[in-house]
């Protein structure tokens, strides 16, 4: 009896501890929460356009509910100030030591692309949203990183088209001499030339530049229908006045790369007024859900959001909705849960996450930035003068450098 009473007691304990090591580890799992962070830049070139990506995604998390796979859903930001070195360093600490789930956001292609890298390394989820580079869907793909919203083609392709189609067949350009640059003329010369027109010149200018005249007389003495800034921020301001200041813009339709209504708000209509660009949104969209968005939005910052917050409030969603469908935040599972999805909110109606080379695809506007006497509402700057298909407005994957590879 007396060695029954030993084994049934040993049973008993075995049993204790086992059940303990499961409740142990089951309270382990439930701590520990869904880490959702942004990288951005708050004080840097592009701060004015995108900090406030960091209350978009705060917004997204709010509406969400707050809540996944029963506990709050956790939110961290960093400021990258625009530099590849420093994006690199706070990816990986953010991967590393404050143990994210994700990383949301990282202007500047450069530093886009270091993230991306750190999420191939620590097998962790990264979602480029200010970063146009066309090689996370190219060359440099990863099954980790997604591209949300735009790329440099779509910018170049949608509105070079339309422009060709409807502004003129000569351009002259005038290309930020660094990597963006490049890329955005290589996009915009060949959607001139699939419409049979002639590009009559280029030049390349140093980053910061001042003084465009050079350059605006090259162009005026080109005599082009259309006059192609690709440039951004301080760059487009400076060259847009002097081709006011020379009478270029008087007989030149003049198209840029980037616009933002902050820009706009800040220079004034009487500067960009009548310019053309293309916008991954606008704040007058009919989407669903984006008049609910923008009148939120409104209310807290007293202004509409750009398509970057737009983008931010998007792409966090949706992630937050596949990790919900997948009942894990297992990087494997959501990522196969992201990939061939195709859903409706405020940014794209329909938008579409193509599994071949993860670039989230949907529709593409074509703006002209309104003149003084045309805006009748404070920060309704654009007009939208058509709508670009996905098909048009994205590189077909096929045509991509993209080799996804697996886990």
């Amino acid at each position: 009896m007396k060695k029954y009473h030993l084994f049934f007691s040993s049973v008993i304990v075995l049993g204790l501890v086992f059940c303990m090591q499961i409740l142990i580890g089951s309270s382990a799992i439930a701590a520990d929460p869904v880490k959702v962070s942004v990288l951005t830049d708050m004080s840097g070139p592009y701060a004015g356009i995108t900090a406030a990506n960091v209350e978009a995604a705060k917004m997204a998390i709010e509406d969400f509910g707050g809540q996944l796979l029963g506990q709050n859903i956790e939110f961290v930001y960093r400021d990258h100030l625009c530099k590849a070195d420093v994006a690199n360093q706070k990816a990986k600490e953010l991967y590393e030591k404050e143990k994210v789930d994700v990383i949301f956001d990282c202007p500047n292609s450069a530093a886009g692309l270091a993230v991306s890298k750190q999420a191939l390394i620590h097998k962790k989820l990264f979602f480029s949203i200010g970063s146009g580079t066309t090689r996370h869907t190219g060359a440099d793909c990863n099954r980790y990183t997604f591209d949300w919203a735009y790329n440099d083609y779509m910018l170049a392709t949608s509105v070079g088209l339309w422009a060709a189609d409807n502004l003129g067949k000569k351009w002259y350009t005038i290309t930020a001499d660094y990597a963006w640059g490049h890329d955005l003329l290589k996009h915009f010369k060949h959607a001139l030339e699939t419409k049979g027109g002639k590009l009559l010149g280029n030049d390349m200018v140093a980053l910061g530049t001042a003084d465009f005249s050079p350059y605006i007389i090259n162009a005026m003495n080109a005599n082009p229908d259309v006059l192609v800034l690709l440039n951004a921020g301080k760059d487009a301001v400076n060259a847009t006045k002097q081709a006011i200041e020379f009478g270029l813009k008087k007989k030149t339709k003049i198209v840029h790369a980037l616009l933002f209504i902050e820009g706009l708000k800040a220079v004034g209509p009487e500067v960009f007024g009548d310019n053309y660009v293309t916008g991954a949104w606008y704040w007058k969209s009919d989407n669903p859900g984006s008049k609910e968005f923008v009148d939120k939005w409104q209310k807290k910052f007293n202004k509409p959001p750009n398509w970057m917050n737009a983008a931010t409030y998007s792409c966090v969603t949706q992630y937050l909705e596949a990790v919900k469908r997948a009942k894990t935040k297992d990087p494997k599972t959501v990522i196969k849960e992201l990939e061939g999805h195709t859903f409706k909110d405020l940014l794209a109606n329909p938008g579409y996450i193509r599994p071949e080379d993860h670039m989230q695809v949907g529709k593409a506007y074509i703006l002209r930035a309104k003149r003084s006497e045309e805006i009748k509402e404070p920060w309704d700057y654009f007009e939208i003068l058509g709508v670009m298909s996905p098909e048009e407005a994205y590189m077909d994957p096929k045509k991509t450098d993209c080799k996804m590879g697996d886990f």
